[in-house]
C-alpha cells in the first residue's frame, strides 16, 4: 500500500481502494486515463530525438479492462497494542474521531489503568481492515475470565476490531506485506513522530472497494492430487501470505491479496492469472510499443525498463531525464506481475535489452521469484546464442540508458495470444529459430515449467498410479494395451507423478524441446504384453506387476504354499473360485 502522489499510484486510500460512493463497481481510480504516456506518471522530453518516443506513448491507448471488486467495511474501532503511555499519546493525536481500545502485552509492566484497556499475554492477530480478530492466551488481571476474544472483552458485539496499531517492534504477522488496516514497524518510544501515519487511520473508516487482482482455475492447478503435494510456487512466492493450501487445491484470500502478481508469474500451469490489468492486455501494449520504437528509431534497439509504480517510479523518474531516447519505460502496477512471457516477448519483439528494476521496498519473495525467471530466460538466450539480446535485473539503475543499442538481427511477429505457457514457448521457439544452428533441445534449470519425465522401465510395473494423478494430462494409459504414454507439451514439472510412484521409477527431466510434432505427440515410455490369468486366460494385469507382486509376497506366511502363490497369477473371479474349491477339498 503505497503513499506516493502521482496519477498512476494515488494516495494510501485510493491505491488499493476506490470509495463505493464514487463507483458502483470497480474501475480505475483515475478513469480519465486514456494514454500510456499519462499512465506512466513520468516526465518525458518532448523535443528533438525524444519527440518520436513521446508521440508513440501518447498515442498508445491504455485503460485496464474492468475486473470484479473486493469490498471492505470498516468502522472506527482501533486496537492499540502497547503501553499506556504510548496509547495515551496516540489517542491524543487521534482525538474523538476514533474509538481506541488498548491491549497491554505481557512484557509491558503496570496494570491497565483505563476502562478501555486490558493487560493480556499471548496476543494473536488475524484478519484485515474492518475484520481483525484478536485472541489472547491469558488475561493478566482477570484470572477467572475464560473469554479469549479480546474484542468481546471490550463488549464489542461483532468480535472484531477495524484497525490495529501495533507499537511493538515485533509484528503479529510474518508476511512481508501486512494486511490493510494493520500498522507496525513503528518507533515505540516516540508516537509523535508517527503523527503523519496516524492521520491515515480516520481515512480508513467507511466502505471501500479494491480490484480483485487474480483469477483461479482449480481444475488445472498442480498443487496436489489425492493428498500428494505437488507445486507450491504460489504459496512460496506470495509476500502477503494471502494463499493457503486446502488439500489438493489452494485458496487465495482476496482481502489479504495486494496484487503483487508474483503468484501468477510463478504458476507453471496458468491456474492463477493476473486480472488487473490482464496479462494479454499488457503483452499487446508491450508489442505495440516495442514495434513502434523500432519504426521510430531505425537501426537501433529499444531498451525496455520494467518499473514498479509504487516502489520504483519516483526513483526512476529522477534518472529518466539523463537516459538516451531509445529507453522505453514500461510502468506496471506491481513488478512481480512481470512473468517470463513478458520478459521473453520483449526481447523477441526486438528489444536489445530488458531491465527489471527492483527498487528498494520490493518484497524479498518477489525478488527471488524474478531472479528465477531471469535465470530461466538467460539459459535459453545462452543456449540459442542470442548474444545480441540482454536480460538483467537490479535494485539500482546503474548502466541503464547510457547508450543507444544497435538493432537486433531479427524480431518476432507472433501475436500475444494464448496462456503464459503458450506465449513463453513462442518466444523461446523464436530464439531457437534465429539460432545458428537451431537446437533440437537442451536442459533447463530444475525449476523450469517445461520438461519431460524419465521412467525406469526395469522397476515400473505399469500400475498407472501416476496417470490418475497427473494434473496436466501429460501421462496417459495405453487403453487395451498395458502401456504408459507421455505428452511432453502438457508436462508442467510439478513432481506429483514422481511422488505418487510406489516404485520410485519416475524422475523429472527439465528441458526445452522445440519440435512441436514431437512434444505434442504421445510417446510410449513403457509398454509390455499383458499377463493372462493362468486359469481362464483373461488378460488382467501386466507381466511386471505380477512378477513384482509374486517376488515380494513369496516369503510371506500367507503365501508359503504353491497354491496361494498361484492365486496371485489369477484374475479376480478365478481367484475367488479357486479359494472356494480349496475350501471344499479341505472339508471333504
Amino acid at each position: 500500500m503505497g503513499r506516493q502522489e502521482n496519477r498512476f499510484v494515488p494516495d494510501l486510500v485510493s491505491r488499493l481502494f476506490c470509495e463505493r460512493q464514487q463507483c458502483d463497481a470497480y474501475c480505475p481510480c483515475d478513469p480519465t486515463m486514456s494514454s500510456y504516456l499519462e499512465a506512466t506518471g513520468l516526465d518525458f522530453h518532448t523535443s528533438g530525438q525524444f519527440q518520436a518516443r513521446h508521440g508513440l506513448l501518447e498515442s498508445a491507448p491504455w485503460t485496464p479492462a474492468p475486473t470484479s471488486a473486493v469490498s471492505y467495511t470498516a468502522g472506527n474501532k482501533l486496537l492499540i497494542i502497547g503501553g499506556m503511555e504510548q496509547a495515551a499519546q496516540a489517542m491524543g493525536l487521534l482525538g474523538d474521531r476514533i474509538n481506541a481500545y488498548i491491549a497491554i502485552p505481557a512484557d509491558r509492566s503496570g496494570l491497565a489503568s483505563a476502562a478501555n484497556a486490558h493487560h493480556a499475554a499471548g496476543l494473536t492477530v488475524r484478519g484485515f481492515l474492518g475484520r481483525f480478530e484478536v485472541l489472547i492466551d491469558q488475561h493478566l488481571e482477570r484470572q477467572d475470565s475464560g473469554e479469549k476474544n479480546l474484542a468481546r472483552l471490550f463488549d464489542i458485539e461483532s468480535g472484531f476490531f477495524d484497525q490495529v496499531w501495533d507499537c511493538r517492534k515485533e509484528s503479529c504477522f510474518t508476511s512481508e506485506l501486512k494486511p490493510p488496516g494493520y500498522y507496525n514497524e513503528l518507533d515505540s518510544t516516540d508516537i509523535d513522530s508517527q503523527a503523519d501515519r496516524l492521520e491515515t487511520v480516520p481515512d480508513m473508516v467507511g466502505e471501500f472497494e479494491k480490484p480483485r487482482y487474480f483469477d483461479y482455475d482449480p481444475d488445472i492447478c498442480a498443487h496436489g492430487r489425492s493428498g500428494i503435494q505437488g507445486c507450491t510456487n504460489c504459496l512460496d512466492a506470495c509476500p502477503a501470505d494471502a494463499i493457503i493450501s486446502i488439500g489438493d487445491n489452494i485458496e487465495v484470500n482476496p482481502h489479504l491479496c495486494q496484487g503483487g502478481g508474483v503468484c501468477a508469474t510463478s504458476c507453471p500451469t496458468g491456474a492463477i492469472t493476473y486480472a488487473y490489468p490482464r496479462a494479454e492486455q499488457h503483452l499487446e501494449l508491450l508489442r505495440v510499443l516495442v514495434k513502434g520504437m523500432l519504426k521510430a528509431y531505425p537501426n537501433t534497439a529499444p531498451e525496455v525498463v520494467f518499473v514498479d509504480s509504487e516502489h520504483g517510479v519516483d526513483l526512476f523518474n529522477e534518472r529518466f531525464q539523463e537516459m538516451v531516447h531509445t529507453v522505453l519505460p514500461f510502468v506496471v502496477e506491481e513488478i512481480g506481475s512481470i512473468g517470463p512471457e513478458m520478459m521473453a516477448s520483449a526481447l523477441a519483439y526486438g528489444a536489445g535489452r530488458v531491465f527489471v528494476y527492483t527498487a528498494e521496498g520490493t518484497p524479498t519473495k518477489v525478488i527471488e521469484a524474478l531472479k528465477k525467471t531471469v535465470s530461466q530466460i538467460n539459459t535459453v538466450l545462452e543456449e540459442t546464442s542470442c548474444n545480441d539480446r540482454i536480460l538483467s535485473m537490479s535494485d539500482t539503475l546503474e548502466g541503464v540508458g547510457v547508450e543507444v543499442l544497435s538493432d537486433v538481427a531479427e524480431s518476432a511477429t507472433y501475436a500475444p495470444i494464448g496462456d503464459k505457457r503458450t506465449i513463453t514457448r513462442k518466444a523461446y521457439s523464436y530464439f531457437n529459430e534465429i539460432a545458428r544452428p537451431p537446437r533440437e533441445s537442451f536442459a533447463m534449470p530444475e525449476d523450469s515449467m517445461f520438461g519431460r519425465i524419465r521412467v525406469d522401465v526395469e522397476t515400473c510395473t505399469l500400475c498407472m498410479g501416476c496417470v490418475s494423478q497427473c494434473p496436466g494430462n501429460a501421462l496417459q494409459a495405453g487403453g487395451d494395451t498395458p502401456a504408459l504414454r507421455f505428452i511432453e507439451a502438457n508436462c508442467v514439472q510439478c513432481g506429483i507423478c514422481q511422488k505418487s510412484c510406489p516404485e520410485s521409477s519416475i524422475t523429472l527431466d527439465p528441458r526445452l524441446h522445440f519440435d512441436m510434432n514431437i512434444i505434442n505427440k504421445p510417446i510410449s515410455l513403457k509398454e509390455e504384453s499383458p499377463f493372462h490369468c493362468i486359469a481362464c486366460g483373461k488378460p488382467f494385469a501386466t507381466q511386471a506387476m505380477i512378477a513384482r507382486m509374486t517376488d515380494k509376497l513369496k516369503g510371506h506366511w500367507m503365501f508359503d504354499d504353491a497354491g496361494s502363490l498361484n492365486r496371485l497369477r489369477m484374475c479376480g473371479d478365478c481367484r475367488v473360485i479357486d479359494m472356494l474349491e480349496e475350501e471344499n477339498r479341505r472339508q471333504t
